[in-house]
């Protein structure tokens, strides 16, 4: 049976000209299953090469009529939400550029590796990063998402941004430390005028989505804390709360009450209908009926008190977590100051380095002996600092 083959984009093809400043691909980075890819280019004036940067692309002629003003319309909004959103420890959103069949939206190339590359070689060279360093990534986010969660427009009305896809691939740590928020393309807002949402589904990765979000719940700021803190949670023990093994899944009948059934089986008809993966029908489930004994699992490796910050942002009740960014970020930097050793941000990227060369030595040594072990989706960096998008 023939496939449709993937649109041939070589290297050093020139996506699209502003003035005398050209954009020329580099290599692509993901495509989505309607269409829209996203790609690393880099900036040309002439024969002079400028800096590096991420282009999201819509390609208007090969996409259906009504999923192209969907895309269309969400990536116009996230550029209008750019211009709210001056942060550090935020990616920059630089605009958006259409031509006759093609629709551009340009932002910051962020260097450094993604969580996601670091968990990968924490476990290659099982070890994993200290809690110190999960400490000053938690509160170096938490501060982006305060920022964000508390935006306001010109007349002084709060924005109510959310992010909705906190996950290891939208956190980058740079060559020197600093942490960077990226990628807002899913998310919610206030903004006068803007497309409402179809579905109450959850956005973005299920494996870090906030109960409310699988169940088909209200969002708010929390929602954003409790997917944070199951990145931390990865990071500081490489599991997940609804990942847990077969014999701690059974859910004991009393906990399925019949409001609770209701909600469940509402939310598992709105997967359906969102074309949701099949694996969301037991993240749905576990959401509903998780409590304090799986939360006292995950975390009981752990010393204090990042434990008890993760289980306070691991309650199913968004009522029971932190209420707010800046509450999060205050406790984490309280727990950071009291260390025996300060911790910042030359020592992340100290520990990241260190990590980095563990895992790369041991991935060379056992590629030697077996070829071929591991697939190309692992291969780390392979100098002291390179850089990596924050997409997959």
């Amino acid at each position: 049976m023939a496939h449709p083959s993937r649109p041939w984009n070589p290297q050093g093809l020139i996506l699209f000209s502003q003035g005398d400043v050209s954009y020329e691909l580099l290599r692509e980075l993901e495509t989505s299953h309607h269409g829209e890819s996203t790609v690393l280019a880099r900036q040309r004036t002439g024969r002079s090469i400028g800096r590096q940067v991420v282009v999201k692309r819509l390609p208007l002629t090969q996409v259906a009529p009504a999923t192209r003003e969907l895309i269309r319309t969400r990536l116009e909004e996230e550029v209008r939400l750019a211009a709210y959103l001056q942060h550090p420890n935020i990616a920059r959103l630089l605009g958006r550029h259409e031509t006759p069949d093609t629709l551009f939206v340009v932002r910051d190339f962020v260097e450094g590796w993604s969580l996601e590359t670091l968990l990968t070689a924490s476990m290659m060279c099982e070890a994993r990063f200290s809690e110190a360093f999960v400490l000053y990534v938690g509160a170096e986010v938490a501060s982006a998402l305060h920022h964000a969660h508390t935006r306001v427009d010109e007349q002084g009305h709060p924005l109510h941004i959310l992010h909705r896809d906190i996950n290891p691939l939208r956190i980058t740590l740079g060559p020197l430390g600093e942490v960077t928020l990226t990628d807002l393309g899913l998310a919610h807002s206030r903004l006068p005028n803007r497309r409402p949402t179809t579905l109450p589904r959850p956005r973005g990765n299920v494996y870090f989505a906030a109960p409310e979000a699988l169940l088909g719940g209200s969002l708010d700021a929390r929602s954003d804390l409790f997917s944070l803190g199951m990145v931390l949670l990865e990071l500081a023990t490489w599991r997940l709360l609804y990942n847990l093994d077969s014999a701690e899944l059974d859910v004991p009948p009393e906990a399925l009450t019949p409001p609770l059934k209701e909600q469940v089986l509402g939310a598992l008809i709105t997967a359906v209908e969102a074309d949701l993966p099949e694996e969301v029908d037991e993240l749905i489930l576990r959401a509903a009926t998780y409590g304090s004994e799986e939360i006292e699992r995950v975390t009981q490796q752990l010393s204090e008190p990042l434990r008890g910050i993760l289980q306070r942002l691991l309650q199913r009740d968004p009522a029971s977590r932190h209420a707010t960014a800046l509450e999060l970020e205050a406790e984490l930097r309280a727990c950071l100051a009291v260390l025996a050793t300060p911790y910042g941000a030359t020592e992340a990227a100290e520990e990241v380095r260190s990590s980095l060369a563990v895992a790369r030595s041991r991935q060379e040594r056992v590629t030697a002996r077996e070829p071929g072990i591991f697939p190309d989706c692992t291969r780390l960096p392979t100098d002291a600092i390179t850089t990596e998008s924050s997409h997959p």
